[in-house]
């Protein structure tokens, strides 16, 4: 939200003593949410300052990518294949983990750059292990530096080789587009200028050169429209980079299971979703859920064969995983399946193409619609059936690529979706199989007959193994979701005990004082006969105020101990804020008030908000400015509610008796002078930014002080 400050007036006096609460100014404010970010009214970048922002960011996470999976690529492949080379003499299991630290290294790296970009990717969080030989090895067993090593590998480089064969050319070329009128000219001239040969083909003439003014013209405007949508296509391949980063390198479920238990209480508490609270600082019982025995009974102990067996199960059973392995093996099965249609089965390139893209498609359909995929991929396969049958002595009816495309759509079905979804494929592909035997085709009926049965065999297989993994998969996911919400639940009633003891301390020393104030001011006047009708009205006012802070005590006490009450109990409204001024000048301070006279269509909450930051301003302008007048004006301005709170400045012999009654007060109790301490300030505009309004607090050019609350209506 806002939150508005004004310089105060050059040469007006300065009285910090008078209000000792520190105010924080605007850069110092606490911070906000990203929802409240997003609403606030900041003054926002231009769009030219937006675009220079993500121009930078892009190029600085796509250039340097390709030259760290350049190095990473051969480092990692030239290290586990060593390693497994030499396992069978036991050099390998030495060298194995190293790969996989070199390999966690690099994946780090990545996640840092797209940290850096913006990505919310959290740290890592690894399981302790002991150190030594047991600790080195120990690493093999888990799953999040496997897929480190398969991301690093594997998928980095071909999606970061591709982004940078798009953003470098494009990039020259639009340099050398609209530069061409100072270096075409040095060209030889053969009359292939692309300008020529365009205006042939769209006039459907013969190539005439049109010279080197058009050419130089049309090179000029194709440079810049290159230029004009350059940061757009960076960006694109920045966001592809991001994406690919996320799905592989993002910590799992149960790395984020082992850091819950720790910030459970910070989230219960605050909301915050680091697990800190609001002011910065680290929960103080974060301590105690985060340590070492904590997150080996959460993420389970590092001698658990059973956790360290199924660890890679369950990193890889997340959904980004299984995007880029669908997306990379379509790929694959694209680059061979289309050459291998076209030449080996002497087939259409264009309808080969379509057919094997299907194929390819299917898998990545998978992911997320099962019913899709089963619908596309059987299409594609009726279709190479038909496009091959033709074919003399090469296996049919289904070809070698569409055999890996049907036992990949298998696998990511059975893993991904209900064991309905999988059954219905296997049975269509295995009817589809059976009727292509009886349709007119080249080869024989035995090689025709050994191929279903071979394709149906080895689906079979992948179905029963796909089937197997989703049910561990779901086994260890429902497992540490339960260890989860033991944790959180833990978490909760240690708070809850926590709260209890506060309340109970509350109980018995504020609430018990409160109490003997109260009965104290009330039987004052029967006491002391002797007093003055003044002063029996003083203590009148003084029993009713301690009987209303009993009440408000008890609200506060039933919410920390997790009453069903507590929202029963009735609370302050806008209408009451006259009361509140009548109370105040109960205690001998000269407050003005202006009210609306009509009554206002307000919230609760805004009603309640507004008087709590009426009585926290009253209750500083009497505590730091005794004597001082006071002025309280509430009033709506359209869909806004405006709630000033002004006091001037307090009489030199006011403030003098001030501050030697509070130094008398800190020599008696040291811990009193400290009680302000900013957090009525603080809960002011905690307040106000919940409801998306703005507060000013600062003092007045004649040294006083104000309190400006802008509140909406509705």
């Amino acid at each position: 939200m806002n939150q508005t400050t004004e310089i105060p007036t050059p040469g007006a006096p300065s009285h910090t003593d008078t209000y000792p609460e520190n105010v924080p100014p605007y850069p110092t404010a606490p911070p906000r949410t990203a929802p409240q970010q997003a609403t606030s009214s900041a003054p926002e970048r231009s769009w030219w300052s937006r675009l220079w922002h993500n121009l930078g960011r892009d190029t600085v996470l796509v250039l340097p990518g390709m030259f760290i999976s350049l190095i990473a690529f051969p480092v990692l492949i030239a290290l586990f294949s060593v390693s497994i080379a030499t396992l069978i003499i036991w050099i390998g299991v030495l060298l194995l983990p190293l790969t996989l630290y070199v390999a966690t290294g690099f994946a780090n790296l990545s996640r840092a750059r797209a940290r850096q970009w913006g990505a919310p990717i959290a740290e890592v969080v690894r399981r302790p292990r002991s150190g030594g030989l047991r600790g080195w090895i120990g690493a093999m067993s888990e799953g999040r530096r496997w897929l480190d090593l398969l991301f690093e590998a594997v998928f980095a480089l071909p999606i970061r080789l591709f982004t940078f064969s798009v953003v470098v050319p494009w990039f020259f070329g639009a340099v050398g587009g609209m530069t061409y009128f100072f270096w075409g000219r040095f060209l030889p001239n053969r009359n292939t200028d692309l300008i020529t040969f365009i205006a042939a083909w769209w006039n459907d003439s013969s190539i005439v050169n049109l010279g080197f003014g058009a050419e130089a013209t049309f090179q000029f405007v194709a440079g810049l429209i290159l230029l004009i949508t350059f940061p757009f296509a960076l960006h694109a391949m920045a966001r592809l980079e991001i994406a690919a980063i996320t799905a592989g390198l993002a910590p799992g479920h149960d790395e984020a299971a082992s850091a819950e238990p720790a910030a459970s209480v910070g989230k219960a508490r605050a909301g915050d979703e680091t697990g800190h609270d609001p002011d910065g600082t680290a929960s103080a019982t974060l301590p105690v859920f985060g340590s070492s025995a904590s997150l080996a009974a959460s993420a389970g102990s590092p001698s658990d064969p059973k956790t360290d067996a199924g660890s890679f199960i369950k990193h890889a059973a997340g959904e980004g995983w299984f995007w880029l392995v669908s997306i990379f093996v379509g790929v694959v099965l694209l680059a061979v399946g289309w050459p291998v249609t076209t030449v080996l089965y002497d087939s259409p390139s264009i309808i080969a193409m379509l057919v094997v893209l299907v194929q390819s498609g299917a898998l990545v359909l998978a992911v997320r619609k099962p019913v899709a995929a089963i619908i596309v991929g059987l299409v594609s396969a009726v279709a190479g059936i038909i496009l091959t049958a033709d074919s003399l002595g090469l296996v049919w009816p289904w070809t070698a690529t569409s055999i890996l495309a049907l036992i990949f759509l298998h696998l990511i079905i059975g893993l991904r979706h209900s064991w309905l979804h999988l059954v219905i494929l296997w049975s269509l592909s295995t009817v589809l199989g059976g009727l292509s035997l009886t349709m007119p085709h080249a080869g024989g009926l035995s090689g025709a007959l050994a191929n279903v049965i071979t394709t149906v065999s080895l689906t079979a297989g992948i179905s029963a193994i796909a089937v197997i993994g989703n049910l561990w998969i779901r086994g260890r996911t429902q497992l540490a979701t339960e260890r989860q919400l033991s944790a959180e639940e833990l978490a909760k009633r240690q708070e809850l005990e926590e709260r209890n003891r506060i309340a109970q301390e509350l109980h018995d020393v504020v609430a018990h004082s409160m109490s003997v104030i109260s009965v104290q001011a009330t039987t004052a006047k029967y006491r002391l006969p002797e007093l003055e009708e003044r002063s029996v009205d003083e203590f009148d006012a003084i029993a009713g105020s301690a009987r209303q802070a009993l009440n408000e005590m008890r609200g506060l006490l039933a919410i920390l101990r997790g009453g069903r009450d507590a929202d029963l109990a009735p609370q302050p409204t806008l209408d009451d804020i006259p009361d509140l001024v009548d109370a105040t000048r109960g205690s001998g301070a000269e407050v003005e008030l202006e009210f609306p006279s009509e009554p206002l269509a307000l919230t609760a909450t805004t009603g309640l908000t507004a008087f709590r930051i009426t009585q926290e301003a009253l209750s500083n302008a009497l505590r730091h400015a005794p004597g001082a007048s006071v002025k309280v004006s509430v009033h709506a301005d359209g869909p806004q509610l405006q709630v000033f709170v002004i006091n001037g400045a307090p009489g030199q012999d006011q403030v003098d008796r001030h501050q030697s009654d509070h130094a008398g007060r800190d020599r008696d109790n040291p811990a009193a002078g400290h009680l302000g301490g900013g957090f009525g300030l603080k809960g002011m505009r905690e307040r106000v930014e919940a409801l998306g309004g703005t507060l000013h607090v600062g003092p007045t050019a004649d040294g006083g002080f104000e309190v400006r609350a802008t509140l909406p209506t509705a």
